[in-house]
């Protein structure tokens, strides 16, 4: 396991099994954060291979991950919107929670999205290389986002590829959004989100929240464009504070680590 920047105080007397569906572009990336957080033995990674070609893939890819035990599902961006689509279509008995984690029924588009995708995929590598020559206007109209921009878009098209992107956005991410209920309303759901996140729509979050009867929401404060990984530290976080409400461990085990924090807290302040 690759070790996390960041210290985390393991959760403790976990019940259920956390299943993480990660994003489009997961390939190649480590998600050390929850490992360190919920236990290693505890987290069922899915990373979309190259089986996952359109949407039912996606949504058969991940059901073949799912345990015999009690989970719960976590979903980054597309994972969350591939849960959103099982739920949907079943109810899984053994599911104690969801959270969606920068993710919503779908992933916003626009009509520079549209124009982007509509062509050939080699448009991707055009356009990159366009943004790219025109860093100082950028620079201007990101403002200190425009580094993280750029390394997102680089990184993303050189793990990926311009062809593989045009494809799963094609005949997966256009294909979303068409969810109007859940099987079970009841499960609890975690919204873990940026107060403005490029790829979520406003009304598409309401609309996806409306369809439970149990939610919580988690906001991290980020001037980031889109929730990716290099805030797990902080998103992992905001999870196991939901820990009880999603039926990961028991409120005993909440409590004694409330009380475990409150004595640092307090060791801490009289240094």
């Amino acid at each position: 396991m690759q070790n996390s920047a960041y210290e985390h105080e393991p959760l403790k007397g976990i019940e259920s099994k956390v299943i993480l569906a990660t994003g489009l572009g997961g390939a190649g990336r480590s998600y050390p954060d929850y490992e360190a957080k919920f236990g290693k033995e505890n987290c069922i990674i899915v990373i979309w291979d190259k089986s996952c070609t359109d949407l039912d893939a996606h949504i058969n890819y991940l059901k073949s991950k799912l345990p015999k035990e009690p989970f719960v599902g976590i979903g980054h961006s597309l994972g969350g919107s591939i849960w959103l689509e099982i739920c949907s279509r079943e109810n899984i008995p053994n599911m104690k929670g969801l959270v969606l984690v920068g993710s919503a029924r779908k992933v916003r588009s626009d009509r520079g999205m549209e124009f982007l995708m509509g062509g050939h995929w080699f448009r991707l590598w055009w356009i990159a290389i366009l943004i790219t020559l025109a860093f100082p206007i950028m620079l201007f109209v990101w403002g200190r986002k425009t580094f993280d921009t750029y390394r997102e878009m680089w990184g993303f098209l050189a793990k990926d590829g311009a062809q593989k992107i045009h494809a799963q956005y094609n005949k997966t991410l256009k294909k979303l959004g068409t969810v109007t209920s859940v099987k079970n309303p009841d499960l609890p759901l975690v919204i873990v989100r940026l107060r403005k996140d490029t790829l979520i729509d406003p009304d598409d979050l309401e609309f996806t929240k409306s369809m439970f009867n149990n939610v919580h929401e988690q906001i991290i404060e980020s001037e980031a464009l889109h929730l990716t990984e290099k805030l797990d530290h902080a998103t992992v976080e905001k999870i196991a504070a939901e820990a009880e409400f999603l039926g990961l461990v028991k409120r005993r085990e909440i409590e004694k680590f409330q009380i475990t924090k409150r004595k640092e807290q307090i060791i801490e302040a009289t240094k």
